[in-house]
């Protein structure tokens, strides 16, 4: 069994959907605690797990054999300073890929070291996905689509075939976006938005249909752009 610890206190439901996974896979993990560079040494634990550490604890746990998972959920930008800490320790990552067959073909689709594909995901075919990848429940990746890394797609977001989705973009609750749409870099899709055509790089998109409504730099100023 793998000794797992869970880099930022952002998404208190993990430790559940691990304990879901152990129920029938071969990999199992013990959630060990958190690390987090906020709450450490403030807190003792979140949501019943002990907080153990922060980013200078890092090298320690990786001698002791332990894996992360990047569990900041509070912007793209922040998920990617996480993955950079990791990084920077060649730290070893825990990769979650919850669907199984028939809804994800694990012969036509990547997904890459890192990332988590929760449960109630449909993937379609030919689908690639990236490291560091956050893609919540029920939502639908169709075909032939390509999704860069540290994204977050939120519960519930449709993703038409031939969609093309650079790194670092927040796609939110319930967006759809139609088939054959580049979204670029950088960018945030609204909580139900439906885009129709491609968004260009650092951009923030909402409505029906979407429309820019500002800059990805706006965005994170208006939303606090909180550590963790």
């Amino acid at each position: 069994m793998g000794k797992l610890l869970i880099y930022g206190c952002g998404y208190p439901s993990m430790p559940s959907m691990i304990k879901y996974w152990n129920t029938n896979r071969d990999q199992q993990w013990e959630v060990v605690g958190y690390i987090d560079d906020v709450k450490f040494g403030k807190v003792d634990e979140y949501f019943g797990y002990p907080v153990v550490g922060n980013e200078q604890s890092i090298p320690k746990f990786i001698k002791q054999g332990y894996y992360f998972f990047n569990n900041v959920a509070s912007s793209t930008d922040n998920m990617e300073v996480v993955a950079n800490k990791l990084s920077k320790y060649n730290a070893k990552l825990c990769t979650l890929v919850f669907p199984e067959p028939p809804n994800i073909d694990h012969e036509t689709v990547s997904v890459g070291e890192g990332s988590c594909i929760s449960p109630g995901v449909f993937i379609g075919t030919n689908v690639n996905i990236g490291r560091n990848v956050l893609i919540r429940v029920q939502s639908i990746i169709s075909h032939e689509t390509e999704i860069g890394d540290l994204c977050f797609v939120a519960p519930g977001v449709a993703i038409m075939g031939g969609v093309s989705i650079g790194e670092k973009t927040f796609i939110g609750a319930r967006a759809l976006i139609r088939d054959n749409v580049t979204v670029g870099k950088n960018c945030v899709v609204g909580m139900g938005a439906v885009v129709t055509k491609s968004v260009p790089d650092n951009t923030t998109v909402a409505g029906i249909p979407a429309k820019p409504i500002h800059t990805k730099k706006e965005t994170n100023k208006n939303m606090g752009n909180l550590s963790n």
